[in-house]
């Protein structure tokens, strides 16, 4: 299928930052013709850079640069089974009584098929999870944010706004769409000021992300890792990706 192929395409893009069109087609056995004509649909997406002979991702002075937001819809299709393994292990530590916010993100959705059949209290601001919980009976539903982005089926509130007027969790699982450094990025400055605001009501607050984010900066900070207890990733992320999150906070990989 042509998103398989093209989520290999951007595997091979971080463990190579360039690769060659002979050396995508030798990995997928499939024609020059093929990836040739996938690159240019990525391209057009911003997703990589075509250069002589293959492609590269696109690169700022302080790393990756996202070109275009993803939407929802084209985030669930990929590295399903990465975001699936950190989900599982980061619902783990979710306990009876606990009180928890969960963010938007495909990441975080997969999180509810393994919450603990206990009573909890859920805060969240996106739609698919809210869908996703509506009926569990064992738990307490809160929605935070008022507007929502048909693009990444969220909820924010206006730049600046408060979200929470009072509530707090004892933790607070947020993803990204890119880790630089020690910067933990979103895409937009409603989505990450509310994020913002989840991590400092929240007690504990862990990142849950694929290794494809680690190394890449976007348009908006939301927070630090060294004010994250544990980022969640997907095993066999590269040692890479995970030395680089190790060097700020606790890394699961499981």
């Amino acid at each position: 299928m042509k998103s398989e192929r093209q989520q290999v395409i951007l595997d091979l893009l971080q463990q190579h930052q360039t690769v060659t069109v002979k050396m995508i087609s030798d990995s997928l056995h499939v024609s020059d013709m093929t990836i040739r004509r996938d690159l240019a649909e990525m391209a057009e997406e911003g997703l990589v850079v075509r250069v002589h002979g293959g492609a590269q991702l696109p690169r700022s002075a302080r790393g990756s640069s996202l070109l275009r937001v993803r939407s929802h819809e084209e985030k669930k299709h990929r590295s399903v089974e990465q975001k699936r393994a950190a989900a599982r292990a980061a619902a783990k530590i979710v306990k009876p009584g606990d009180a928890i916010f969960l963010g938007g993100g495909t990441t975080l959705e997969l999180m509810c098929d393994y919450l603990p059949k206990a009573d909890i209290r859920v805060v969240t601001n996106s739609m698919p999870v809210l869908n996703l919980l509506a009926d569990n009976p064992h738990i307490d539903l809160f929605l935070v944010g008022g507007t929502l982005r048909q693009d990444t089926r969220v909820f924010t509130t206006p730049y600046g706004a408060r979200a929470f007027h009072g509530l707090s969790t004892n933790k607070a699982f947020v993803s990204a769409t890119g880790v630089f450094g020690n910067e933990v990025f979103g895409s937009h400055p409603d989505v990450g000021a509310l994020l913002g605001n989840a991590v400092s009501h929240s007690a504990e607050a862990y990142l849950v992300l694929d290794d494809d984010k680690v190394g890449v900066r976007d348009f908006c900070s939301f927070t630090t890792l060294d004010r994250i207890a544990a980022a969640f990733i997907n095993p066999g992320a590269s040692a890479e990706a995970i030395k680089s999150l190790e060097t700020y906070t606790t890394v699961i990989a499981e």
